[in-house]
């Protein structure tokens, strides 16, 4: 179970990154002068103290629990559909972790001219930072994808396709099927869903389930946005909406999905996908009339909870103690250079290592129930 983010583990965590980030900079400045580096050391162990303080105040912070369902009924849909939020913190650690062997080589191995191995290390590294800089710029996008978007327009524009449903079964759903790449080779996959029960009562209408978004880095960030609605928003009532336009969208999907958001009656905005064979009833079939939005109504997605995960980040934030502790001895120059040009290569490897696993995992498995089907050749 998750823990909720606290603002004085937000500030620890600040700290953190901000220390590590001088470090950095101290490191990365270019000193042909030998001697221990305390403007690197100095950060560096106040970055560690700062990580130390955000574990115990994530730890120590209450769990993040169910919302009460005594919110009346909405009867009008909000026309300000709030988007996810960008993770600055997330973005402030993949340019710290990208950046980490560029400052390892830096204060380590940089002796001044004529030393052509560390020069050349410190080179691929910068390139390597580059490079991966690039590869980032992609965590600043918005993270509703263009069909989201085209939704939200629309409920700012003043109308969408609605019906009333209620949060029910948060499922990981399991798809194993053949991958026609020889006999006996199977494929999974996983996609994680709530599913949404309509409120009518009689029969008619049928369950719609709201998937997450797959695309870029939408994936793990649709993963964790359900997720914390599954954790928080079951049993609550409230507007399952989609475009006006969904035949735009539907027409040059693949796979026929479209976006939908779940517009709870506490005030929580839930967004994701649901399929064809879901969403053909309400849509094709006219079961989800259009109705009009109030665009003075504002919702906002859940906050997000903290980060940490108690024997995950853990063993990560290992990892990065022991690179940065093996830079401590070139800081100090207390060893010779080979030692510190080997010391120096396994402390931003570890570094790396650590930041780039981090933010990999994070989907709180707890609240899924989990259920497997099999391709019609496999059973």
């Amino acid at each position: 179970m998750q823990h909720r983010s606290t603002p004085l583990a937000r500030t620890l965590g600040a700290a953190a990154l901000l220390s590590a980030a001088a470090a950095w900079g101290a490191a990365s400045i270019q000193d042909y002068a030998d001697g221990p580096r305390p403007d690197v050391l100095v950060p560096l162990a106040l970055a560690a103290v700062f990580v130390v303080g955000w574990l115990l105040a994530s730890r120590s912070a209450p769990l993040v629990k169910p919302l009460p369902t005594t919110a009346p009924p909405r009867e009008t849909i909000p026309g300000k559909l709030g988007a996810l939020r960008r993770d600055w913190g997330l973005i402030a650690t993949a340019y710290l972790t990208v950046w980490a062997p560029f400052a390892a080589a830096n204060s380590a191995f940089y002796s001044g001219p004529g030393s052509a191995l560390p020069a050349a290390y410190c080179l691929l590294t910068f390139v390597l930072g580059v490079v991966l800089s690039l590869c980032n710029l992609c965590l600043f996008q918005g993270y509703l994808d263009r069909a989201q978007r085209m939704l939200r327009q629309d409920a700012a524009a003043g109308s969408v396709h609605a019906v009333r449903v209620r949060f029910g079964t948060p499922v990981q759903e399991t798809y194993r099927y053949p991958t026609g790449k020889g006999v006996g080779r199977i494929g999974v996959k996983s996609t994680y869903c709530i599913e949404l029960v309509p409120e009518d009562h009689t029969g008619v209408q049928r369950t719609v389930r709201l998937q997450t978004t797959h695309i870029g880095h939408s994936i793990i960030v649709s993963e964790k946005h359900l997720t914390h609605a599954a954790a928080q928003l079951g049993g609550h009532g409230g507007w399952l909406c989609w475009p006006t336009r969904w035949r735009d969208i539907a027409g040059t999907n693949k796979e026929r999905r479209v976006p939908a958001a779940f517009v709870s009656d506490s005030g929580h905005v839930v967004w994701g996908v649901t399929p064809e064979e879901d969403h053909t009833h309400y849509l094709r079939a006219g079961a989800a009339p259009a109705c009009q939005t109030d665009t003075a109504l504002a919702v906002a997605p859940l906050p997000r909870p903290s980060r940490y995960f108690a024997k995950v980040h853990a063993s990560h934030l290992r990892v990065a103690a022991v690179g940065a502790l093996l830079a401590v001895p070139f800081l100090l120059d207390a060893v010779p250079h080979w030692a510190g040009l080997l010391l120096g290569v396994i402390s931003g490897a570890l570094g790396l290592f650590a930041g780039m696993a981090m933010d990999g995992v994070g989907v709180d498995q707890e609240p899924w129930t989990r259920r497997e089907t099999s391709h019609p050749a496999l059973q």
